[in-house]
Order: C-alpha cells, then structure tokens, then sequence
C-alpha cells in the first residue's frame, strides 16, 4: 500500500476557494480535509465539498465521449471514441463555417471552474482563434465590478481578513454564513472584541438571524437606503471633511444629489423606518473602523450599480479608510496581477466581432436571430438553469439545425440536449492555479489522480481540438505548466517572494499587500481611477455601460451604451397589486446548479420551496407546504410553500440552482428575463415580477417537464 498527502484547491465559484489536502492510497482519493495553515480558511470545508472524493467517485459520472441517440431533451447518448467526437465537431464547425460564417458558432461558459487554466478563460483563445461570436459572461459581478471601479477603481479595497479590526461591519446583500462561511470568523472575532454587527437583506438569512441589527429593504431599492444614509451623515455634519478634501472628486455634487433622498423619501421606497436608518447612520458616524462587504444580490437589479456606487461612497464620507478595519470590500480581482491578455488571446479578435450576452441565450439562439447560431459548445456553466427565459430556451435547443457539445463531469439538465457530450475531469484529475474572490491567497492544486476513464481537462481538451483544426500557433501548445507561468505577473509587487515553485511547494501564499491588521490601502487616498481619488461623480461614466474585458472573452467592449449618470440614481420598480418581486439567492446546500445531484436522499433537491411572508400568505388562504404555481408572461414554476415570516411582505424567494429533472418542471429562471443592467450590463433578476396561485394540477413524468 503506498500513501501520499497532496495539495489541492477548491475549484468551485465561492469567494473562499478552500486550501484542502487529499490522501491518496495507491492511487485512489481516500479523503479530502482542509488546510489548517490557510489563514482564511483555517482547515474548515464546508459541507458541499467536504466529501469531494464522494464527487470524483460518483457512478453517475461521465468517463467517455458520448453521441445522441434519439430525440433532443431526452437524454439518450451512445459512447463513442474520442477521435469520433472531435471529427463530428470538427466536421460540423467547418460546414458551419463554410455556410454561415464562424460567427454561427457559439461558446457558451462561466466559472464552472474557477481556475485559471481550466476556468473562464480555457477556451478564449481557441474560440478567438476560430473567428466565433464572443460569449458575455455578465451572470455575476459585472454591474458590481464595473461600479466600484467608477468611483474607486480596480482596488481590493478592505482586506477581508481585516474585518477582525472593524468596530461597525455591515453585510450588504450577502448571505455570508451560506455563501462565504470562512470570512465568518473574522466577523466573530470583531463581535468578540465589542463590534456590532450589521445586516442589510429583504430575508432573515441564517447570517441575519445572528446581527445585532437588521434592516429589510426592498429589493432594488438599497441605492436609496444608502443615499439616505449619505444625506444625513451630511446634513449633520458627521463626514470627515479632511479625508473628503484631501482624497475625493465631486463631493459638492454628490451632496446636491443626496438631497434627493430624505429620511421620509427613503423609508417609504425601501419599507425601513426613518429611525432604524437614522440609527444606522449615528452608528457609522461614531466608530471610524466601519468595514462594509456588498454581495452579488445586490448587483442584481436595474439599480444594482448605483447601489454600489452609494455605497462605496459611505467610507469615504466617515473616513474609514483611515484606520486598519475601515472601508469597503467588493471584489479583490484587481489585486490578483493575472495576466489574462496571455490566457485569453484577444489579439485573435478583429473589430466588430459579433458577440452575445450569454444571460439571454434564449434570444441568441432564435432561428430569425441577426446572427443566427448554428454551433454551440457548452463548458463549465449549465445554461439550462443559469440563462434566463427558460422555456424559450428549451425550445431553441430542441432546433434541429443547432449542433450541441457539452463537456460536463455529470449529465446536467443541459446535456441531455446536446448532440456531443464530453467527459472532463475533476479537480482531483488536473493541475490548476487557483485566484479568489473573497480572499488575498493564490493557490496550486496539484494533480492527485491520473483522470478516470477518457476525462480530460479543458486545457487538455481544448488542446485536442487546436490540433485537429490545425491551429499552430504556439498558444495551443503550451502544456500546463508553460499555461501557468504565463499567467501571472510574477515581478509584479504583489508576487514578491512568490514563485511557481514555492507555490508547488507550500500549496498557498498571501499575496504581497500588507498585514491584515495593520493594513490600510487608502488611508492617503490613492484610488486606482483616474483621478487618483475617490470620484463621488465618476469621471468615466460616459463609458460604464461597457462590460469589462474579463467577462468577454478578454476583448475590449468597443460597443456603444447610453452615458450613465456620474451620480448614484434610482429608478422604480412598478409592482401590480397583485404581483410580487421574485428573489431567487443561492440555496446553501448547493453551490449555483453544482452539488444539487448530491442531496437526492432528501427533499432539499426535488421539492421546489418559496418562501412567502405569512400575511401575504393568509389573505390568499396558502397554508404551509401547499402547492403553488409562480407564473408571469414568460412562463410557470410548480413550487410549495413555506410560510414564514422571515421574508417582508410582497416578495417571494426561490432558490435558484434546481435543477428540471428533479422537481419535475421548469425552475425558477423560467421567470426570469433578460433585462441588462445600465451599468456594465449585468444581470437584473431580483427586479422579477410574478403573480401566485394554487395549483391542483398532477406533475409530468417525462423530461419534457411543463
């Protein structure tokens, strides 16, 4: 019997990308734990992938290429060898290319894998290469990124690990104990030394239930709330005018627009009463260490980036950058010195390219579209349960002009439309650099098994598919390693005493940006925009409609938006009597459609909950556990309730990351529509209007599900 302990890394779409460590006997994952010496993780997984060898070994795994036998949506395939798999794409794309264009072919993907070799950008440089239509990957963090940097630029902000030096900590839109577990202990030692605890969200979350105080406000309408906030620390003369002086652009106008938002004006949009903003606001005033984190909920309507905006302005209006603990944390991605022009490889891209918002895929894949798609390739995302609008969708997969390849580990909703399914590996099976999200480490995930039968990485597979399209650029030849030291900066500052080799060794490392308790990164001021300060009015607003190059494929948005306002501003969502706002957050026993298969011994998976608040619930006669039916002008759910007043009153809440197979029916993104944000063109699902009622109709057995 022979042993070993190897370093690995979470891959999955999660701010803590978890340091874990496997073992391995002869060759086999006998279990997966964390790593104690991780700083943020502190040795603690979480319990989706706590059991990962449970994943890597699961029968319901895909091993081989497979090709579809019978109707689209039923999910019949026979296996196939991979030379039979890669010569029925290639054969395709080149009639395809020859008939309609290389812009008829479509990649489809998102942070399945959060890598940076086999993650968002494993397929850009092939698919760049190719001539295919850019894919927009604005599910997530789009509208949010491109706010923050509006008015702070591309900075880390507040180092997560700091939030143990924080007086006030406020949790804004985030669900933290579901979505990112570890940062809680950083938040447990500031309540230990005397914090106060903050939470702002529409439900009482797991997190909620434990603040010292929590305001519900109603969805879309957290711009007010803050603005409000701003207003009256203004009015009462409570900012810190040197930092505002010294270190910020455009405070006079930004004050002319927060005269707008009165206390009365503002609790009758958000539902908050005066008062407990009020209180909000004395308390921000009085502790100069306030530490605020946004979630990606609150990105999620026509008002999410000015929300970001406001309240990246809250900082700097009580100064908070000043101390160790103080400022805003949104997104580290600007901290990371990723080389993504190396990964990506936009040079292949000429002007004009035809692109499109993979959100809406359902409109991209009409048969009367501008640019009709004739070819896509899915990898690394489940459009099925992701995109909006999912009935029409289902129905343009089911064209039989439309040629479809999947590469998955299991056979998702979405595969049992394709045409090709693909085997790919797990973590377990690959090497991988790993960034976060939610924290300052960078991590190496070493390959601790030789792949399970014919799976192979993406950057195996998209090897594979250079060469049969006798691509020889040099890009489509670099093995793994070559990938990897391409794709860092490595003598940027922030990779100081960090080396592949180190990382191979350790497993991790802290990136170079000071000690967390002691860390203060705009204390002078220097803002990463273009001023050098924080722009309460944004000097690049004639642009932030453009969706940052990350999200397309590594290709500047050349596309031309309306200017939006340099002013945070707030539009109204018109709600029928009758009608809801649809929220639709993670479910904390999945991670977005991932791990959904791996909770089929209970109802957690096949029963489709909404919450509904119990006044809402008794006028209308729904008693709990009743079954329901969500419906609106783009389709219907199947769902039952759970009343509770932990939801206000006329919002609904339905888990997104069901997935169609198991409960039966359309999930909850059959609601949903495509309606991009003004700001950076992010997603707006939270703005979702439906209307309830019973339903005594029986649920359909077939894959076709109503």
């Amino acid at each position: 019997m022979t042993e070993k302990k190897v370093f690995n890394a979470c891959q999955h779409d999660c701010p803590d990308n978890c340091a874990m460590v496997s073992t391995i006997v002869d060759d086999r994952v006998v279990s997966v734990r964390g790593r104690k010496e991780h700083s943020f993780t502190r040795g603690v997984l979480c319990g989706k992938v706590k059991n990962y060898d449970q994943r890597v070994y699961s029968e319901d795994r895909i091993l081989h290429p497979m090709r579809r036998i019978g109707e689209k949506g039923f999910g019949k395939f026979e296996r196939i060898s991979w030379e039979e798999a890669l010569s029925a794409i290639h054969d395709n794309f080149q009639r395809v290319i020859e008939c309609n264009g290389p812009e008829s072919i479509l990649p489809y993907s998102y942070l399945g894998h959060q890598g940076l070799l086999n993650g968002m950008h494993c397929g850009d440089s092939f698919f760049n290469r190719l001539g295919a239509s850019i894919g927009e990957r604005t599910f997530c963090n789009a509208t949010a990124s491109k706010a923050f940097r509006l008015v702070a630029g591309p900075s880390g902000g507040v180092d997560p690990e700091s939030f143990a030096q924080a007086e006030v900590i406020i949790m804004w839109g985030i669900n933290m104990l579901s979505t990112s577990m570890h940062h809680s202990r950083f938040v447990i030692e500031a309540i230990n030394a005397g914090a106060t605890f903050v939470v702002i969200d529409p439900v009482r979350t797991r997190t909620a239930r434990r603040a010292h105080v929590h305001l519900q406000p109603k969805p879309g309408t957290d711009v007010v709330l803050a603005m409000a906030i701003a207003n009256f620390l203004i009015n009462e003369n409570l900012v810190d005018m040197d930092y505002v002086n010294k270190y910020t652009l455009g405070f006079d106008k930004f004050s002319e627009r927060a005269r707008q938002f009165s206390m009365e004006f503002a609790s009758e949009i958000t539902g908050v009463s005066g008062q407990e903003i009020r209180d909000l606001a004395v308390l921000m005033s009085k502790k100069k260490a306030l530490a605020i984190r946004t979630g990606v909920a609150l990105e999620r309507t026509a008002n999410g980036g000015d929300a970001v905006r406001a309240i990246a302005a809250l900082p700097a209006l009580t100064g908070s950058w000043r101390v160790p603990g103080g400022g805003i944390f949104q997104h580290p991605q600007g901290t990371f010195p990723i080389n993504r022009d190396a990964l990506a490889n936009p040079d292949f891209v000429e002007d004009g390219r035809n692109s499109v918002n993979l959100f809406d895929l359902a409109s991209a894949l009409n048969s009367d579209a501008h640019h009709p798609i004739k070819s896509l390739f899915v990898y690394n995302a489940n459009p099925v349960i992701a995109a909006a609008n999912q009935a029409k969708l289902l129905e343009n997969l089911c064209r039989e002009d439309l040629f479809m390849i999947v590469s998955e580990i299991f056979q998702t909703d979405t595969c049992d439309y394709a045409d090709i399914l693909l085997p790919a590996t797990s973590q377990m099976e690959q090497k991988d650099l790993m960034y976060s999200w939610g924290h300052y480490n960078i991590q190496y995930n070493h390959k601790a098994i030789e792949p399970l039968g014919e799976a192979v990485s993406n950057t195996e597979l998209f090897r594979r598919l250079a060469k049969v399209f006798s691509f020889d650029d040099d890009v489509f030849t670099r093995n793994d390693d070559e990938i990897m030291v391409e794709s860092m900066i490595w003598d940027h500052k922030h990779m100081e005493n960090i080396s592949l080799r180190s990382l191979r060794k350790e497993g991790f490392a802290r990136l170079n940006v000071g000690d967390a308790q002691t860390r203060m990164p705009h204390r002078l001021g220097e803002f990463p925009t273009p001023s050098g300060r924080f722009e309460f009015a944004s000097s690049q607003n004639e642009t932030g409609g453009g969706i940052l190059n990350v999200y397309r494929q590594g290709v500047q948005d050349e596309k031309k938006y309306q200017a939006i306002d340099a002013l945070p501003s707030y539009k109204s969502n018109v709600i029928p009597d009758d009608g809801f706002v649809l929220i639709s957050p993670k479910h904390h026993y999945f991670l977005n459609s991932g791990y959904t298969n791996f909770n089929l011994d209970s109802e957690i998976s096949t029963k489709q909950m909404v919450m509904i608040n119990t006044t809402d619930a008794e006028a209308r006669g729904i008693k709990q556990g009743e079954k329901l039916r969500l419906w609106n002008d783009l389709s219907e759910i199947c769902v039952f309730a759970d009343v509770t007043d932990d939801v206000i009153s006329g919002v609904l809440v339905v888990s997104h990351g069901y997935w169609r197979r198991h409960v039966k029916g359309n999930t909850v993104n059959a609601l949903i529509r495509s309606a991009p944000s003004a700001i950076g063109q992010g997603i707006t699902v939270n703005d979702t209007v439906v209307f309830i009622k019973k339903d005594e109709r029986k649920a359909l057995s077939h894959s076709h599900f109503g």
